[in-house]
């Protein structure tokens, strides 16, 4: 019998693993709005601090709205959250000189290319390396991250991760929601995950990984924890990172440590299908390789395929292209798995307000 098929079976004869889920879901399961009294969140903050880091890439559209959305409302009358940082993956847009405006009117506001932050190590590109280095250039006790692409942003969606944080015995809280499908002018409401969460993700997390079976939305954006804890779990660059953590987390410390919270719904902009082909397949690499202890980048490494107006005329026709044409086999390819932070560094490195 082979690995695959003992792990089928060791999954199916189990059942406590859905008693363990479902008590997860009734015990770790919160509701943004149980939060949101910020005056009880700032009493029950007391000597903890708070950082907000927010990934860009070319995000005019929506940043300035959900920067000053956050200060102008949750920090208006307490002091909720400490410093926001803004990791920059390269922006061609106006993002960037965006946020630099808006750093002139809140001194609590960086922004910063994530190229910058320890440039001495190889320069890996993708969102993962973004929410790494902010978790390394942020000081707080506890860190949240939040995406730039919210077209319908309020508060909500940060008090509802800080509050389980500060008042209810978890270490990690990840957010979910509904995800309307917008098209064109039309928005259709959906309680499913996204089209990769549904299709790729949550069969693989719940044959390998069952405890994680409860949470709702496994690749979303909204999260947070304590640093002790997340400068101890692993990241990876790219589309990956989100699973891995979630991963990391319940193998490191335990599903009681964590907890997801509802935050209503989320309309952002949807990936065309071959970006979400891309997608599935470095997260379907990223479980895959957790669960084996093998770190499958070493072997596949993604190429975008270009078409030739002739070749793609062809394959409609046809329809005989070829997977090689889109995935190339590289051997030895570098990892792209970023270590845990406590691991990183051998010797002392200052960074903006603390040691590592």
């Amino acid at each position: 019998m082979s690995n695959y098929e003992e792990k089928v079976q060791e999954i199916i004869q189990e059942p406590q693993h859905l008693e363990t889920v479902n008590k997860w879901l009734v015990s770790n399961t919160y509701q943004c709005s149980d939060f949101s009294d910020l005056s009880e969140l700032y009493f029950h903050k007391k000597d903890e601090t708070i950082s907000l880091v927010l990934p860009t890439l070319n995000e005019e559209q929506t940043i300035e709205f959900i920067v000053t959305k956050i200060l102008d409302t949750l920090n208006k009358e307490f002091k909720i959250i400490d410093e926001i940082i803004v990791i920059d993956g390269g922006s061609t847009d106006n993002t960037v000189s965006i946020v630099e405006r808006l750093c002139r009117k809140y001194d609590i506001l960086q922004v910063i290319n994530e190229s910058e932050i320890l440039p001495r190590l190889k320069h890996k590109k993708g969102k993962g390396n973004q929410l790494w280095k902010g978790l390394y250039y942020s000081s707080s006790s506890i860190v949240l991250y939040c995406d730039t692409d919210i077209r319908n942003f309020d508060v909500h969606m940060i008090y509802g991760l800080i509050g389980p944080l500060l008042t209810k015995n978890v270490k990690f809280i990840k957010g979910y929601y509904e995800r309307p499908l917008i098209i064109g002018e039309n928005i259709r409401k959906s309680n499913e995950g996204g089209r990769v969460t549904e299709l790729c993700a949550r069969p693989l997390l719940n044959l390998f990984y069952p405890e994680l079976a409860g949470f709702i939305q496994p690749l979303g954006g909204e999260y947070g924890g304590y640093r002790e804890l997340l400068e101890n779990v692993e990241y990876t660059s790219g589309y990956g990172v989100e699973v891995n953590i979630l991963i990391e987390i319940l193998q490191k410390y335990g599903l009681s440590t964590m907890g997801q919270v509802d935050l209503l719904s989320r309309e952002h902009r949807h990936q065309n299908t071959s970006a979400l082909s891309k997608m599935s397949f470095i997260i379907m690499t990223t479980i895959l390789r957790k669960n084996m202890n093998k770190n499958l980048h070493s072997d596949l490494l993604i190429k975008k395929f270009e078409k030739t107006t002739n070749k793609y005329e062809k394959n409609n026709i046809f329809g005989d292209s070829d997977v090689n044409d889109y995935f190339t086999l590289i051997q030895n390819v570098p990892d792209d798995t970023l270590p845990a932070i406590k691991t990183l560094i051998k010797q002392p490195v200052l960074t903006n307000n603390f040691i590592i």
